[in-house]
């Protein structure tokens, strides 16, 4: 632990001003991912057409991420970070003032589009202003900081409704309201995290260490760039379609499935939160110990008996636990692949490669969401979270099939 904080402390000022925004950025989404789809039922709406907006929110990132990764390689990352924090704080803007139908479909247009900005900058931004020996815990970092913050954000959500109706007790009296007004403060940390945002790096690009020259040498798949995009992006699709069968209606679950209030179903996000937090941290201990190709398949792998779980029973702390460990093992492998992608990939295509891995997994997002709300209302979340379990169990199969033998030679190139 000493020695990672020695190296957090040498982390560049550029990298540092992104992690700052990243934290408020995290506190804002952190309350919309409890809050939103309470919100959105409680003024009237299904949630057949919740999945609908949510699902077009994915796909207007999937497509959108593909311009903006071109805008990404063609001027800077921190320009394309900026107008993604801009579109997607508008978005949400929207979502929290608006309460017509067709409103709610152009802020989930923006928002969309902004995600699919910050999505191709990032990843890219961290490999050309980092340190080689820093990589691992720098991708670390950025997972850990987002989820460490949305901790806080995800138990605060739970009672924001209930400060707010103490506040003002004679004004407020529909839950509704109250859910709007608890947007707000989301809305408000997102459109701060411009501040830090500003400060960030402006160069384009860096340059090639002899470190990845070695590496690319010696990678035969990095002389056929877009088939190993492919390939990453393929593996994200199915993981992506898992996802959209479950993850957005988890606060749905635990209300229906499980039977919880909005205070209990605050505290197992934030939960949840803590878990991916804690399995962010572990990465490049896990990296370091297996490798990142093997890392990435026995997290996942280490998910699904919590996935089966939580499709068996009803009672609160056992689905409460599964869901923090199920997070913890899937989010774990996140860093270890977003360096495996960004090391393999040349730099003058990072952000093309950013934005095609990040739609494969909106666009299939998008597609399950778009029939996922209607499986859930005729069959139930038991039969959504099966078909996330085969998905998941697929992608980490293929995954480790196609890319341990890259790993393999690494290895053998560096001994």
């Amino acid at each position: 632990m000493h020695k990672i904080l020695l190296i957090i402390k040498t982390f560049p000022a550029a990298v540092k001003k992104l992690f700052m925004a990243q934290m408020l950025f995290g506190l804002g989404t952190g309350v919309f991912s409890v809050l939103l789809n309470l919100y959105l039922r409680e003024i009237g709406y299904s949630e057949e057409m919740i999945g609908r907006l949510l699902a077009t929110q994915s796909l207007c990132a999937a497509i959108m991420s593909i311009p903006m990764g071109w805008l990404a390689d063609k001027t800077s990352r921190r320009t394309t970070y900026l107008l993604g924090v801009i579109l997607l704080g508008s978005g949400f803007a929207i979502l929290g003032l608006s309460r017509n139908l067709h409103m709610l479909f152009w802020a989930v247009f923006l928002a969309g589009s902004g995600n699919g900005a910050m999505m191709v900058s990032i990843l890219p931004y961290l490999q050309e202003n980092g340190r080689q020996r820093q990589r691992k815990y720098i991708f670390s970092v950025n997972v850990t900081l987002m989820w460490t913050t949305s901790i806080f954000a995800g138990f605060i959500a739970g009672w924001l409704p209930r400060i707010i109706k103490l506040i003002s007790p004679t004004q407020i009296y529909v839950e509704a309201d109250r859910l709007q007004y608890s947007l707000w403060v989301g809305v408000f940390f997102i459109f701060l995290a411009l501040l830090p945002a500003y400060g960030m790096a402006e160069q384009k690009h860096a340059k090639k260490s002899e470190h990845q020259i070695q590496q690319m040498s010696m990678t035969q798949t990095v002389q056929k760039p877009w088939l190993v995009i492919g390939r990453f992006a393929f593996c994200n699709s199915l993981i992506g379609f898992g996802a959209g069968m479950i993850v957005p209606y988890f606060n749905l679950y635990f209300r229906d499935w499980v039977g919880s209030s909005i205070p209990q179903i605050g505290l197992v996000f934030a939960l949840g939160q803590f878990g991916t937090a804690l399995g962010s941290i572990f990465s490049p201990f896990i990296a370091n110990r297996v490798g990142l190709i093997r890392g990435v398949v026995y997290s996942q792998l280490c998910s699904l008996p919590f996935m089966a779980l939580m499709a068996w029973s009803h009672e609160f702390w056992v689905c409460a636990l599964c869901f923090v460990f199920r997070g913890a093992f899937m989010n774990m492998c996140v860093p270890m692949r977003q360096e495996t992608m960004m090391e393999i990939i040349p730099d003058h295509l990072r952000a093309r490669a950013s934005a095609i891995d990040s739609m494969s997994w909106n666009l299939t997002w998008a597609v399950a969401m778009f029939f996922s709300g209607g499986i859930i209302k005729e069959w139930g979340y038991d039969v959504s979270l099966i078909v996330a379990f085969c998905s998941y169990l697929a992608s980490a199969m293929i995954y480790r099939h196609l890319f341990l033998p890259w790993e393999t030679l690494k290895n053998e190139g560096l001994t």
